[in-house]
């Protein structure tokens, strides 16, 4: 009974610590009496947690505020920089690997190109060298670091942890997790990379305050991520948005990493129809640009019309069973012009029982770069954010 009375006493402190420290992160600048006032424990209670964490340097005092008739209070402040957490995220060809503070802000970054298709083992060695690059960098010793979120294109296998399916990775039933886990001596969860940016959206950017809202992502694959209910949904086998697989499109024209729909109208797909109307494409261009300004000659026109409205036929699929709030338009969509948005918009609004807002994103890949960071944070947290021994 009492290693039980025990237990209790030790998670109820763990509670009170992070009621003061998501207190001061919301609102900084606060007193210990502000503290106790807003958290409603006792000022003891509130004054032995701070002396804790301002040891554990995640709360430091910021200066004085202005007396309230008596001696001025010493102002505290949260230190988001206390522990951190890695992103890595995986666009078409390119490799984002970023150290995050515990806000979920970007405190540095690097990028790495590469050409498609690559093989996983080539891909797993530039993110390891990312990594430690990043904390040699800002000299930030891996054990202040929570933990690694890693997002890429394609379908998990059974164990969550190998990538089955991937447009522009060969991974060949690699761990993904065991793999950086055993190298840089992190925990690592794995995410598809489309759900990743859904979370970025949702915290930073087209998705922020929409508890429903479908991001609609068109690159090398095509995927959409599904907030629903103020939580990303990923479905029984976490393969919840494959939209790449509906059959839209000629079903003759797919392989074992593409669906119909992606094989047809994903980026690979179009651009090779591009070079055969002898529109120049340089890697990293994005396809949709390359159409919008050569649309004045008739067969790209025609090209144009084809890919919006089969885009469109998704979006409508998508859009007559969810019913979301908001679409959240990303990759290719978000460089549709004028023009191209409201011939897309309508052929939507023309067949859908409720038409949502069509938002396009701001954040770009960085949405998938924020998304690692907050589920990172998410999964590795720490009750009381106690810090790791």
């Amino acid at each position: 009974m009492k290693e039980s009375n025990k237990a209790d006493a030790v998670m109820v402190k763990l509670m009170n610590r992070e009621l003061i420290i998501n207190e001061l992160r919301r609102h900084p600048k606060q007193s210990r009496a502000d503290l106790a006032k807003k958290t409603r424990l006792s000022k003891p209670a509130v004054s032995e947690i701070v002396k804790e964490l301002i040891e554990e340097g995640i709360v430091f005092e910021s200066g004085v505020g202005p007396s309230r008739g008596g001696k001025k209070p010493i102002l505290l402040e949260y230190n988001a920089r206390s522990n951190y957490v890695v992103g890595c995220f995986i666009e078409n060809e390119m490799i984002f690997v970023a150290l995050g503070d515990m806000n979920g802000e970007i405190v540095n970054m690097v990028k790495k190109e590469f050409t498609s298709p690559a093989e996983g083992q080539w891909i797993i060695d530039r993110i390891a060298e990312g990594v430690r690059s990043l904390l040699e960098a800002e000299k930030v010793d891996p054990r202040r670091v929570l933990g690694m979120a890693v997002g890429v294109s394609g379908i998990a296998g059974e164990t969550e942890n190998s990538i089955t399916t991937s447009p522009t990775i060969h991974w060949n039933d690699i761990d993904l997790k065991r793999e950086l886990s055993g190298r840089l001596h992190l925990d690592v969860v794995i995410e598809n990379d489309v759900n990743l940016m859904t979370i970025g959206e949702f915290h930073k950017g087209q998705g922020k305050n929409i508890n429903h809202f479908i991001y609609l992502f068109i690159g090398n694959g095509i995927g959409s991520g599904l907030f629903l209910n103020g939580q990303c949904y990923r479905g029984f086998h976490s393969a919840a948005g494959e939209i790449g697989f509906m059959m839209i499109g000629d079903e003759n024209n797919k392989n074992s990493n593409l669906g119909v729909f992606e094989a047809n109208f994903g980026r690979m797909g179009i651009s090779e129809r591009l070079k055969a109307l002898h529109i120049p494409i340089e890697r990293g261009d994005s396809i949709l640009k390359a159409i919008q300004e050569h649309k004045k000659e008739e067969k790209v026109n025609q090209l144009l019309d084809e890919v919006l409205e089969h885009w469109a036929k998704a979006a409508i699929n998508m859009i007559s069973i969810l019913d979301p709030q908001a679409v959240i338009l990303a990759g290719e969509l978000a460089y549709l012009d004028a023009s191209s948005f409201e011939r897309f918009k309508g052929m939507i609004e023309k067949y859908v029982p409720k038409m949502p807002e069509m938002k396009i994103t701001r954040l770009g890949a960085m949405a998938g770069v924020y998304g690692a960071f907050h589920l990172a944070l998410d999964h590795f947290h720490i009750t009381g954010f106690k810090t790791k021994s």
